[in-house]
């Protein structure tokens, strides 16, 4: 991890029980043609090319009960341990003098740190402390980079992982260059994948298939998802949405498509709800969909569509359904105000964190933003998405939302700047309800008190039974991406292991078939982890960490393109 402030991340809010609630105001939208900056050596580049969250007007009611302390970042008086050692700039002779010096200060420094997550996460040490910082200088990590570019461009990938352990804050001169988000991946394969270097609303985006050390660009894709259950793969084109056999490989995405869903009518974005003043004043902004997330059901008949501060599509392919549903904004109760409003000028709005996700079975919807909450939805007869739940939220902003693969639990996550809180809401007991914001509810407990979670999938049992060492008895867990910081919990909260990447996450996938998880950051890597493995000691900061098979640099400053660590 990159300096104090990020470090601290791992610890902020772990000793409470309850997120502290702050005053709400709606956010000013942001400008929407410009990627956000990384900012240097704090995790985190960018927030995700959403609006910064602005206070809002509404307090929160006071807690229930006393929220316990938060943990504490500095150890008692006299108990701080040494600092490592800072290593002096300078220009090594050889490869293997650099790779040496590299990976002894790496590792001293990635052991220390994950000995004190151990202390922390394992042992409940409240008082460790993690305020560690990386002793390598940036010049050092200048020196592995253009030895790593010069393995990629020799056709040597695969000496680079041999040659220099990965890192992020030595290297953050080249990331702080970057300025574009990775907003999709998708694992084909052990060694395969399909990512989106670009923003939503960004046009010249590109999507690269990655497989062994080399990166094929793929024209006209805006989004990529595949099936939970791995047998369908949907690629967003300009036409429409392409339904593919996601075990074709690299070939199978030039040929024909199974299956299209052509985009609607940008009229389909007309709010439900509206008075008759105000459906005549309504006027849809954009000349295409920016499509921002994807999730579709394992039959690869339903799909949903998160596009950029524009709205949320439910798509279907089944015969005698509508083809496409808007599923927000809508004005009508309970997801709006419920009466109509005569005020032209006062038109409802998608608002910024759009976020959707869709059981495996494709019948069960969560979806939200930051300004209305987060809701549960069911498909009824005819295709029609019925209000199922409204589910409160412990932080400012509802900004994500990822079922478990049985459909039954609902990770929501809120977010307030880098730091946020994730419910888990049992679908089982919920129905019907409205469970109000800033409390914690028996039906929807609070799993995760510190992150902003970015992004999220579901990991099976096996998963949980390979970190702790012996079979597990949930059934699976939450892989929760947030700021620098990757936790994986079950429904309860249950921490199962936690590691640092650097950066905000952007996307994340796992692929049971190929044991894989792959994780896209803000800092222009992608992160390809087995799972199933605990990463050797020394290579990275984390208690538990799952073990990094292979790292990709997506810097569009690189000169040859993308390149493999």
């Amino acid at each position: 991890m990159a300096k104090s402030k990020t470090n601290r991340r791992f610890a902020k809010g772990f000793a409470s029980k309850k997120a502290a609630p702050a005053a709400k105001k709606k956010a000013a939208p942001a400008a929407k043609k410009k990627a956000a900056p990384a900012a240097k050596k704090k995790a985190a580049p960018a927030a995700k090319k959403k609006a910064a969250p602005a206070a809002k007007k509404k307090a929160a009611p006071a807690a229930k009960k006393k929220a316990a302390p938060a943990a504490k970042k500095q150890a008692a008086p006299g108990k701080k341990p040494p600092a490592l050692a800072k290593l002096k700039a300078r220009t090594y002779t050889s490869t293997a003098e650099l790779a040496a010096a590299w990976n002894e200060a790496g590792r001293a420094y990635f052991t220390e740190y994950s000995a004190r997550l151990t202390r922390f996460y394992g042992d409940g040490d409240r008082e460790v402390d993690l305020d560690v910082q990386d002793p390598r200088p940036e010049s050092m990590g200048d020196q592995v980079v253009q030895a790593v570019i010069a393995l990629n461009a020799a056709g040597e990938w695969a000496k680079a992982r041999e040659l220099f352990d990965p890192a992020y804050a030595p290297v953050f001169g080249w990331v702080k260059q970057n300025n574009r988000s990775l907003g999709f991946v998708t694992i084909l394969g052990p060694d395969e994948l399909l990512v989106r270097r670009g923003a939503a609303w960004e046009a010249d985006g590109v999507t690269f298939h990655l497989q062994g050390g080399t990166a094929t660009t793929i024209d006209d894709v805006r989004g990529i998802c595949r099936s939970r259950g791995r047998d369908v793969l949907v690629l967003a084109r300009a036409a429409g949405l392409e339904f593919r056999d996601p075990s074709a490989g690299l070939a199978g995405l030039r040929g024909p498509a199974r299956a299209t869903l052509p985009w609607p009518s940008l009229d389909v974005m007309r709010p439900h709800g509206l008075s008759p003043a105000q459906a005549a004043a309504w006027k849809f902004g954009d000349e295409t969909l920016d499509v921002e997330q994807l999730a579709v059901s394992d039959d690869g008949l339903r799909v949903v569509v998160s596009c950029y501060r524009q709205g949320i599509l439910l798509g279907s392919r089944h015969p005698g359904e509508p083809a496409w549903q808007l599923l927000w904004p809508d004005a009508r109760a309970p997801y709006g105000r419920g009466e109509p409003s005569d005020d032209p000028d006062d038109l409802p709005s998608a608002g910024d964190m759009t976020h959707v996700d869709i059981s495996r079975d494709g019948t069960r919807l969560a979806f939200g933003c930051q300004d209305a909450g987060h809701f549960l939805a069911e498909v009824g007869p005819g295709g029609v998405p019925q209000w199922y739940a409204t589910v409160g939220y412990l932080s400012e902003y509802p900004h994500y939302a990822c079922f478990s693969d049985d459909g039954r639990y609902v990770a929501f996550n809120s977010c307030h700047f880098y730091n946020g809180a994730t419910i888990c809401a049992d679908w089982d007991a919920v129905r019907g309800t409205t469970l109000s914001e800033y409390e914690q509810h028996e039906q929807a407990p609070c799993i995760d008190e510190s992150l902003r979670v970015y992004a999220a999938c579901w990991v099976p049992k096996a998963v949980n039974s390979a970190i702790i060492g012996r079979e597990a008895k949930s059934n699976g867990s939450f892989a929760l991406a947030g700021s620098g910081v990757l936790r994986i919990r079950n429904h309860v909260g249950a921490i199962g292991s936690v590691q640092g990447f650097g950066s905000s996450a952007g996307s994340i996938d796992f692929c049971p078939v190929s044991r894989r998880l792959a994780l896209a950051s803000y800092s222009g890597m992608i992160h390809l982890y087995d799972p199933y493995q605990e990463e050797a000691p020394g290579r990275i900061d984390g208690f538990r960490p799952r073990k990094e098979v292979a790292r990709w640099l997506m810097w569009e400053h690189l000169p040859s393109g993308p390149v493999r660590w």
